[in-house]
């Protein structure tokens, strides 16, 4: 049943629009990290930031009428989804505590290219292509540049902040690709929360 509901379509103009608000909303996040690392250490604010998203969403899920309750056979995954969720917004806050927010910008933007390749190994109806692979190296090189020019007289600190927002990448776009495959199985509103 979920199959048939939340199968792939072509997206519509209004899908596009909501998702370049979302991709908006998005890049100002590593500056508003940056900004609240001034009072906050980077645990309690990547602790405080995900509660309010869980009542945030939670909240509106009960209001809907939708179950929250965990399937058995769903914990599992779901509990792997949030192990990735943690891990990327714990080395994204740490990260960019030793980095800058536009470092850390440019470099949490390289989750699609991880998005890419672990999809490859994990949807079958996303296997890299030609195309897919001139795009990806593309990508990296945009990002490459946009970093060469800020590379001379960089702190060791700042640059295993880097290295830590990198991995932080690599945590969100592995999550991305197995929410993908979850989805099939678990009603997208409760895979959010």
């Amino acid at each position: 049943m979920l199959e048939k509901e939340f199968r792939n379509e072509d997206p519509s103009g209004k899908i596009i629009a909501f998702m370049l608000l979302i991709v908006s909303l998005i890049g100002g996040g590593a500056f508003a990290v940056k900004l609240g690392l001034q009072g906050i250490p980077p645990l309690k604010m990547a602790f405080l930031r995900c509660t309010l998203g869980l009542v945030a969403v939670g909240g509106l899920g009960l209001c809907l009428g939708m179950s929250m309750r965990l399937r058995f056979e769903e914990f599992r995954r779901l509990l792997l989804i949030a192990a990735l969720h943690t891990l990327h917004i714990i080395m994204l806050n740490i990260g960019t505590q030793h980095t800058t927010a536009s470092r850390s910008t440019i470099f949490l933007s390289l989750y699609p290219l991880f998005t890419v390749l672990f999809g490859h190994f994990w949807l079958p109806n996303d296997r890299l292509t030609v195309t897919k692979t001139v795009g990806i190296l593309t990508a990296f090189c945009g990002v490459f540049l946009a970093i060469v020019p800020n590379l001379q007289g960089l702190s060791t600190g700042s640059l295993i902040g880097d290295l830590i927002v990198i991995l932080s990448a690599g945590f969100l776009g592995l999550r991305i690709t197995l929410t993908k495959v979850f989805v099939q199985e678990i009603h997208p509103y409760r895979l959010l929360v």
